[in-house]
C-alpha cells in the first residue's frame, strides 16, 4: 500500500509526508493538520523556531514541553516512514522560510547521507543553526532505531563527524535542545569565546568557570580600565576581577546591575556576558528589566543562569530574547555550543569567500590512477578479500603517500642479499593477501641486522606463517628499511553506509586499541580540516613537541590524511577499508611515511 501511495504521490507531484506520521502544525499559518494531543493543551507560543521530528509520539512530547520551556514555534512536522518527503527535504524547507531563524530535530536515522549534508550545510551558510537530539549512540539504541525507522542505523561516531563538518550542533537530551533553542533564536552570536560573568554567588562563579573551560569558554582577564570602573561601583569587598562578585548589592541599590552590566559589556576583550542570579521574589521584575536594557544596548551576547527565578522575571526576559537557563551548568554549555557554532559557520564562509587561508589541492595523474585500478582489477580478478602490502603501498606511492624501501624475497638467500643492499636494521613481514594481520601470525619481525639473521628470519616467518594458515597464498617475505625516531599514527578510512568515505586518524601502533582516540571526518575536505584531526587528538602534543621531544613533521602527515580521502573517494565502489597503521612520522621537514598498510576489498 504504502509503495502504491508513493508512486501516486511522485507521479502526481505531490509531496507527501508520512505515511504513519503524526502530521504537520504551521504555527504562524495556523494549519493543524495533526491529532498531536499536545493541541489539547490552548493556544500554541509563536516564535522563529521549526521543529522536524522522527518520532511522532516523542514529538509531540517535546512539542509541548518546548512551549514550557519558553520555545516559541513557526512549524512542527513529524515524518514517518518518509515515503516521499523526508527529514531533510524539511530541514531545506524550513531554510527557506523567511519566519525560521532556527531549527530543532529528533532525529534517528539520516536515510540519505548525501541529502542530509546538504541540507545541514544549507542551513550553516543561511546562519539557521540547526541543533539535533541525535538517538542510537549506544548498540542497543541503535538497534531500537533501526527497529523503529526500518533503517539501518549508521555510527554514531560517524554521525558526530558529519555533525561537525556541517555545523550542525548535538544536543545530548530533550533539555539541552531547548536550551539550545532559545540561545540561538537570540541571534546574538558571540564573536568568540572571551566570556565574562557576573554573580550574586561566589560559589555559582567558580562552577561557572570549570564549565567554561569543559566546553572551550574563555574565562577572559578584564582590561584595567574595566575594573578600575567597576571598583566605582562596586561595595569595597567586592572584587572586579572576572567572575565578576557583585555581592547582594544589587538587591539593595537600584540601577546597579544595569551599570555594572555596562561597564564590562564595554570592555572590548569580551565576547559574551553570563549573568548568574538566585530568587530574587521581591525584585525580580526589576532586575530582569534592567538586563533586558543592558543587552539592548550592546550587540554582544547576554545570557542570565537564574536558580528559582519568579515567573514574572522569565517572562520578560523570554519576551525580549535574552535567553534564560535554570541552572548554570546549563547557560554555559549552550553558550559553548553557540560559540563552536559562529566558528564553524565562518570558517565556511571564509572558504567560500576565498578570504580565508588557502588550501592545498590534491590530485593524481589519470594515468596513474589507472594503474591503482589495474592492481585493484587483478586482486578481483583473483577473487581475494585484500590487497598484499606491497600491492597496497604501491598505491598509497600513486597517492603521493610516501612509503620505506623495500624488496620482496621468495627464498632465504634472496631475503639476506636484500637487507645487505637495503642497509641493516631492516624489518621483514610476511607478503600474502590471506594473512591480513601479520603480527598475529608470527609473520613480522624487527631490527634485522645481518644477512645471516635475515636469511633465518625468512624461513622462520614462512614457517609460521603456513602454521597460522595452511591455505594462504604467500607471496614471500617483504624486506623493508627500518624507520626509527618517529611517533606512530594510524591513518585510515572505511566506506560508511550513509556517508560513504569516511577518513579516521589517530594515535597508532600499540596504542589504537588501547586509547582509541580518533577524529573522523566524511571525504571530501580540506587539508585545513585535515589539520584540525591532527589537532582534536591525543596525538597532536606527542607530534609538537611534547616534554621537549622534537617537533614532528604535522605538515606531511596532513597530506597522508588528505590523500587517504581523495583515495577512499576514487576507490568508493572497489575498497572497503584502508588502514595504515603505523604512518612513522618523522622529525619537522622529514616527512611521514606508511610503514603498514592494509587494503580491504568491497
Amino acid at each position: 500500500m504504502q509503495a502504491a501511495l508513493r508512486q501516486a504521490a511522485i507521479d502526481g507531484n505531490v509531496a507527501l509526508d508520512g505515511p504513519n506520521c503524526a502530521g504537520l502544525i504551521g504555527v504562524r499559518d495556523k494549519v493543524i493538520a495533526t491529532f498531536n494531543s499536545a493541541m489539547d493543551r490552548g493556544s500554541i507560543l509563536e516564535g522563529p523556531v521549526s521543529f522536524v521530528t522522527q518520532s511522532g509520539a516523542l514529538g509531540t512530547y517535546m512539542f509541548a514541553a518546548a512551549q514550557d520551556a519558553g520555545v516559541g514555534f513557526d512549524y512542527w512536522v513529524s515524518t514517518g516512514n518518509e515515503a516521499v518527503v523526508g527529514f531533510s527535504d524539511f530541514v531545506s524547507y524550513f531554510v527557506s522560510q523567511a519566519t525560521t531563524r532556527t531549527i530543532i530535530a529528533y532525529m534517528e536515522d539520516a536515510r540519505d547521507g548525501e541529502v542530509f549534508q546538504s541540507s545541514a550545510r544549507e542551513s550553516l551558510e543561511a546562519g539557521k543553526p540547526l541543533i539535533i537530539l541525535k538517538v542510537g549512540a549506544s548498540e542497543s539504541g541503535a538497534k531500537a532505531a533501526s527497529s523503529h525507522t526500518g533503517a539501518l542505523a549508521g555510527s554514531d561516531r560517524v554521525y558526530s563527524a558529519v555533525f561537525d563538518q556541517c555545523g550542525v550542533i548535538r544536543a545530548h537530551d530533550v533539555e539541552d535542545l531547548f536550551d539550545l533553542a532559545n540561545i540561538c533564536a537570540a541571534r546574538k552570536y558571540p564573536r568568540g569565546p572571551r566570556t565574562a560573568m557576573m554573580t550574586i554567588s561566589g560559589g555559582a562563579g567558580i562552577l561557572m568557570c570549570d564549565r567554561c573551560e569543559e566546553v572551550g569558554l574563555k574565562v577572559v582577564q578584564l582590561k584595567q580600565e574595566t575594573m578600575d570602573a567597576l571598583r566605582k561601583v562596586l561595595p569595597p569587598f567586592a572584587s572586579p576581577v572576572n567572575p565578576v562578585d557583585v555581592s547582594a548589592e544589587l538587591i539593595t541599590t537600584p540601577g546597579f546591575l544595569k551599570r555594572s552590566m555596562e561597564i564590562v559589556l564595554g570592555d572590548p576583550n569580551v565576547d559574551s556576558l553570563v549573568i548568574f542570579l538566585g530568587l530574587q521574589l521581591h525584585n525580580g521584575a526589576e532586575l530582569a528589566g534592567d538586563i533586558v536594557e543592558a543587552a539592548a544596548s550592546t550587540d554582544k551576547m547576554v545570557a542570565v543562569n537564574w536558580i528559582a527565578a519568579p515567573r514574572i522575571a522569565l517572562d520578560k526576559l523570554r519576551e525580549n530574547n535574552v535567553p534564560v537557563f535554570s541552572d548554570p551548568a546549563r547557560g554555559i554549555r549552550s553558550l559553548g555550543a553557540l560559540v563552536k557554532y559562529v566558528s564553524r559557520r565562518e570558517r565556511t564562509l571564509s572558504k567560500q569567500s576565498g578570504a580565508g587561508k588557502p588550501t592545498a589541492s590534491f590530485g593524481v595523474e589519470r594515468s596513474n590512477i589507472a594503474k591503482a585500478r589495474a592492481i585493484v582489477a587483478q586482486a578481483r580478478k583473483e577473487s581475494r578479500k585484500a590487497l598484499t602490502e606491497g600491492e597496497g603501498k604501491a598505491i598509497l606511492e600513486i597517492y603521493g603517500i610516501p612509503t620505506p624501501g623495500r624488496q620482496l624475497a621468495t627464498g632465504s638467500a634472496e631475503a639476506a642479499k636484500a637487507a645487505e643492499v637495503m642497509g641493516f636494521p631492516v624489518v621483514m613481514k610476511i607478503s600474502s593477501a590471506d594473512i591480513t594481520h601479520k603480527t598475529e601470525a608470527g609473520g613480522v619481525r624487527l631490527g634485522i641486522s645481518d644477512a645471516k639473521e635475515a636469511a633465518a628470519a625468512y624461513v622462520d616467518i614462512i614457517a609460521k606463517a603456513k602454521a597460522y594458515n595452511a591455505k594462504a597464498k604467500l607471496d614471500g617475505v617483504l624486506v623493508e628499511e627500518m624507520i626509527g625516531d618517529a611517533v606512530q599514527v594510524i591513518v585510515g578510512f572505511k566506506q560508511d553506509p550513509r556517508f560513504g568515505p569516511v577518513v579516521t586518524f589517530g594515535m597508532g601502533g600499540i596504542f589504537v586499541e588501547l586509547i582509541r582516540d580518533f577524529a573522523l571526518r566524511v571525504a571530501p575536505f580540506d587539508e585545513d580540516e585535515a589539520l584540525a584531526m591532527i589537532q582534536e587528538t591525543k596525538a597532536y602534543p606527542l607530534l609538537t613537541g611534547f616534554r621537549g621531544d622534537k617537533k614532528r613533521d604535522v605538515a606531511a602527515l596532513a597530506k597522508v590524511i588528505l590523500a587517504a580521502g581523495q583515495l577512499a573517494q576514487d576507490f568508493k565502489d572497489d575498497l572497503a577499508e584502508l588502514d595504515i597503521n603505523p604512518v612513522m612520522v618523522l622529525a619537522e621537514g622529514k616527512g611521514a611515511k606508511a610503514v603498514d598498510a592494509l587494503l580491504v576489498l568491497k
